[in-house]
């Protein structure tokens, strides 16, 4: 009788808490994004008011852009590849090869 007792008041906990979360969770991620929001446009007002007080118009993505300190006709290499893999000709650099047999 015990086990019974004991086996009833797990499910009857289980589906009270099941269901104070299906009811509680809504409130409180939307609580949690409107923190997350308020914080975001804080921190933007800040930044923005740390470029001394005016918004920022034009590309988001200037910030990304490289400077182009070149002068015309000049090569700039970015990448030099190592000389083992300059070496390596036919089937070394074709990968690896699986041997199979024809089954007919």
């Amino acid at each position: 009788m015990e086990l019974l007792k004991i086996i009833a008041i797990f499910f009857i906990g289980y589906y009270a808490i099941k269901y104070l979360f299906r009811l509680l969770m809504p409130f409180a991620l939307r609580k949690m994004g409107e923190r997350l929001m308020r914080k975001a446009q804080q921190s933007a007002y800040q930044t923005q008011q740390g470029a001394g007080g005016y918004q920022q118009h034009g590309n988001p993505y200037d910030q990304f852009k490289q400077t182009n300190n070149q002068r015309k006709g000049e090569v700039h290499v970015d990448f030099i590849p190592q000389e083992e893999a300059k070496n390596r000709k036919g089937t070394q650099t074709a990968g690896e090869f699986v041997d199979f047999e024809e089954i007919k």
